[in-house]
C-alpha cells in the first residue's frame, strides 16, 4: 500500500512565527493533502499576513467562532455582546486590519467539512460542535454527552479544534441499523432496527498559534493511512514545534496591539509564553460578573487575577 498522509492545522489566532514553524515542518513531512480547523485569525498581530499564507497553498477550511465573528462584524447581523466595541477592542482591532476580500472569505467557510477518500475511513471536520462552534470538547468532558452530540454524524473520525487541547479519544453511542466495517457506525433507520454501539473517534490536534495545555510550542496533526487488524485506519502523529515567542511578544508592542486590546491582549500574550487559558478562562469567569464590570475589561482583568490562575480558574471545562 502506498503512503497516504493528512495534516490538520487549527486555531492558529494570527500567529504567523507559530505558523511558519508548522509550514516549514509540513514541507518536510510532505502530507497528501492539509486541511484547516477554523480559528485563522484573531488574537495575534498578523492577521492579513497569516491569511494570506494559507489562502496562497489553497487549502480548505471550516469556520471557527472567530472567523464568524469576524466576518459578520459591523453587519447587521452581528449579536450582542459582540456589537460592543469597548467590550471587544481587540476583535474590532483585528476587523480594522481586514480586507474586503478577507472578510469575505470568512463568511464563506463552512460549518464543517467530509473528507472521502477511496479505501480509507472517511472524516469529517467541525470547529468546535456539530451545530455550535462555540463550544468545543475538551479532555475530561463526560463521555455520554459528547456521544450523542456527535452522533449526528455517521463518520468513525471526527477532528476538531476550539479547545486548544490535543485530543485523541473514542467515544462509544447507541444507533439504530447493522454496522458497518468501515464506518463502525450507521445512519438511523427508525424506532424497529436494532440498536447497536457506534465507536467514534474525536481527534484535536491542539492550537497551531495559542495552545492551552501547557505546552507553548505550535502543534498540530498529521494522519497516517495504515493497515491495522486486516482494515484501514488513521494513525494520528502530534506535531510540537519549537518557534520564536518572543517575536509575538515584540510584535504585540510594536503593532499597536497591547496598547489598542488592552487588558484582555495582555492575556492572550500571556497565553503564548505560558500556554495557560488566560483569556478563555476569564470570559467565563465575566459572563457570571455585574454588567457594569463586564463592560469595564481592563477592571474585570485586574479583579479577576487577584483570585483565579493556574490551578485556580474559574472555569472547569
Amino acid at each position: 500500500m502506498s503512503r497516504l498522509r493528512l495534516a490538520f492545522l487549527g486555531d492558529i489566532h494570527g500567529n504567523l512565527p507559530a505558523l511558519e514553524a508548522v509550514l516549514h515542518d509540513i514541507d518536510q513531512q510532505t502530507p497528501d493533502a492539509v486541511f484547516l480547523l477554523g480559528d485563522l485569525i484573531n488574537r495575534c498581530p498578523w492577521t492579513v499576513e497569516a491569511l494570506d499564507l494559507l489562502r496562497e497553498r489553497d487549502w480548505l477550511s471550516v469556520q471557527g467562532n472567530h472567523d464568524l465573528i469576524l466576518g459578520l462584524l459591523n453587519t447587521p447581523d452581528i449579536w450582542p455582546p459582540f456589537d460592543e466595541p469597548r467590550r471587544f477592542p481587540l476583535i474590532y482591532w483585528t476587523w480594522e486590519h481586514l480586507r474586503p476580500q478577507d472578510i469575505n472569505y470568512l463568511r464563506s467557510l463552512p460549518h464543517d467539512l467530509l473528507i472521502e477518500i477511496e479505501d480509507a475511513p472517511p472524516i469529517r471536520l467541525f470547529h468546535g460542535l456539530p451545530g455550535d462552534p462555540f463550544v468545543g470538547i475538551y479532555p475530561g468532558v463526560e463521555a455520554e454527552e459528547i456521544a450523542l452530540k456527535i452522533a449526528i454524524y455517521d463518520e468513525p473520525v471526527l477532528i476538531c479544534g476550539h479547545t486548544h487541547q490535543p485530543l485523541d479519544r473514542t467515544f462509544t453511542g447507541l444507533r439504530g441499523g447493522s454496522a458497518s466495517a468501515e464506518l463502525n457506525c450507521a445512519p438511523l433507520l427508525g424506532a424497529t432496527t436494532q440498536i447497536q454501539p457506534c465507536q467514534q473517534r474525536v481527534l484535536n490536534p491542539g492550537s497551531v498559534g495559542m495552545p492551552y495545555n501547557g505546552d507553548p510550542r505550535a502543534q498540530y496533526l498529521l494522519l497516517d493511512l495504515i493497515e491495522k487488524s486486516g482494515q484501514k485506519a488513521w494513525q494520528p502523529r502530534f506535531r510540537l514545534l519549537a518557534y520564536d515567542r518572543a517575536r509575538v511578544a515584540r510584535a504585540f508592542q510594536e503593532r499597536g496591539l497591547l496598547s489598542e486590546g488592552g487588558a484582555i491582549a495582555k492575556l492572550y500574550l500571556r497565553t503564548v509564553e505560558d500556554a495557560q487559558p488566560w483569556a478563555s478562562d476569564f470570559g467565563q469567569w465575566l459572563r457570571h460578573q455585574p454588567m457594569a464590570l463586564r463592560k469595564e475589561p481592563s477592571a474585570a482583568v485586574d479583579l479577576y487575577l487577584q483570585t483565579h490562575g493556574p490551578n485556580q480558574w474559574a472555569f472547569s471545562g
